[in-house]
């Protein structure tokens, strides 16, 4: 099993790519001890925003636009849900601006098994699942909301962290505000837009209003 502080050493089954996030949103770079990463892996399950060119597959926006490996996402997620709704053909169904991507590991149950993707339920899978539109694709940026869960958060979270990530400030000083006082032992140095600030005291000057650009370093590989 891959540890929290590989991942972040981008693991094979998730490339860098070229993030059109930046523009003019602060960005909060978070150097934290390689255990500590995990502390941040459910605001994953929350959901986070990337931008990406439009006019793509779900297959296409993960692979080529977010870094997953086309095996990764073929063997290793097993149920993929656009806009709510369970999805069996990635390449078919298409990501347009405002889109929800869901990615989960194995479910237990009946309705794990529905709702995997290829699986031996495709006829009841199919009574639930997203329809294809059909027209032209749009063109230009879009933004997309990503929610990992269970064992796929665990996987391909550090990765997407380490890239940065788009989360509403209201969100995000929700979530540092609900943690516990041994939280601030994890944090070993803290910036926004490159002006040094002390880790404890980020919640504080995190902006409400807009999204924030994420993005979380790992001490030993600041050290390395």
């Amino acid at each position: 099993m891959m540890t929290i502080g590989e991942a972040c050493r981008l693991p094979d089954f998730f490339s860098r790519v070229v993030s059109m996030d930046a523009e003019t949103t602060p960005r909060l770079t978070l150097t934290v001890t390689p255990g500590g990463i995990s502390r941040f892996l459910p605001l994953l399950g929350q959901g986070f925003t990337v931008k990406r060119p439009a006019g793509a597959s779900v297959e296409e926006f993960l692979c080529r636009g977010c870094g997953i490996a086309p095996d990764y996402l073929r063997d290793r997620v097993q149920t993929v849900f656009l806009n709510g709704k369970a999805i069996d053909d990635l390449a078919a169904a298409v990501v347009s601006d405002g889109s929800t991507i869901a990615l989960s590991a194995a479910m237990p149950g009946l309705a794990g098994a529905v709702l995997r993707k290829g699986g031996a339920y495709a006829a009841m899978h199919r009574q639930i699942s997203h329809a294809s539109p059909s027209g032209p694709r749009a063109s230009g940026p879009v933004r997309v909301s990503i929610k990992l869960f269970n064992l796929v958060a665990s996987e391909l979270g550090p990765g997407f962290l380490a890239q940065g990530v788009l989360i509403g400030g209201a969100d995000l000083q929700d979530y540092f505000r609900r943690q516990d006082r041994g939280f601030g032992k994890i944090g070993r140095a803290a910036d926004i837009d490159g002006r040094p600030v002390d880790f404890e005291k980020v919640p504080g000057i995190i902006p409400e209003n807009g999204l924030v650009l994420l993005a979380l370093r790992s001490a030993d590989l600041q050290s390395g």
